[in-house]
């Protein structure tokens, strides 16, 4: 028998598993460059700086700045308004107040204000029935009042407008159709500070008087006060 062939069918019977190996070994290169190609790069591009933390939790932040009122003890100042008397259309009324506030949450104010020709209509003056129903009101009282909370109005980065809501209460004389009785009075209002000498108050009352009955008169004003 001759060699040749023998040693033919010796490397046919060994030629699968060679093939086999060398299937493997591509399978494993190809795999192998895939895996470090989907690998993100560690290192950072050019110009940038490498970080850990993606946002500094220690940043500083600008407060806007808040004015602080200085204490004042008086108050002076006028006010204009409507007021509803005995039920009827609202008239003007005009007034002055001053007020002393020694403590932090109260505040005492004596007040005096009038109002002409309470009741006049003059389409019924133009037809002669409104003659004798002109009258005058004025009202003198004393108040309590209380600071119920204060506040600030964010009106710019670096202005803040200060404010108090505030409740008063008092009582009083008033006059009306020629005749003098005692008077209350009880509201709220709300009082900004846009200077440390300077208030304006938005101010709504109840004025109440009892001749026969009690009388409720709306009353809304709006004043002007210096502080010193």
């Amino acid at each position: 028998m001759s060699v040749l062939p023998l040693a033919s069918r010796r490397y046919a019977r060994q030629l699968p598993a060679l093939a086999a190996a060398a299937l493997l070994l591509c399978g494993c290169s190809l795999f192998g460059d895939r895996t470090e190609r989907t690998q993100p790069s560690a290192r950072p591009l050019p110009g940038e700086q490498a970080s850990s933390q993606v946002v500094d939790p220690n940043l500083a932040r600008p407060e806007p700045e808040v004015r602080k009122v200085q204490a004042q003890d008086y108050e002076v100042g006028g006010y204009v308004g409507l007021i509803a008397v005995d039920r009827k259309d609202g008239f003007a009324v005009y007034g002055a107040r001053v007020a002393y506030q020694k403590t932090e949450n109260f505040f005492v104010e004596a007040h005096y204000e009038f109002s002409s020709n309470v009741g006049y209509d003059e389409l019924r003056d133009l037809v002669g029935l409104n003659e004798a129903q002109k009258y005058d009101y004025d009202s003198f009282g004393l108040s309590l009042g209380y600071k119920l909370a204060p506040g600030d109005i964010y009106l710019s980065r670096n202005y803040t407008l200060p404010f108090q809501i505030y409740a008063i209460g008092g009582g009083g004389y008033s006059s009306y159709e020629g005749d003098n009785f005692g008077s209350y009075h009880l509201g709220g209002g709300i009082k900004f500070m846009p200077r440390d000498w300077l208030s304006v108050r938005l101010e709504l009352t109840d004025q109440m008087w009892s001749d026969k009955h009690l009388y409720h008169n709306a009353q809304f004003t709006f004043g002007l006060a210096a502080l010193f």
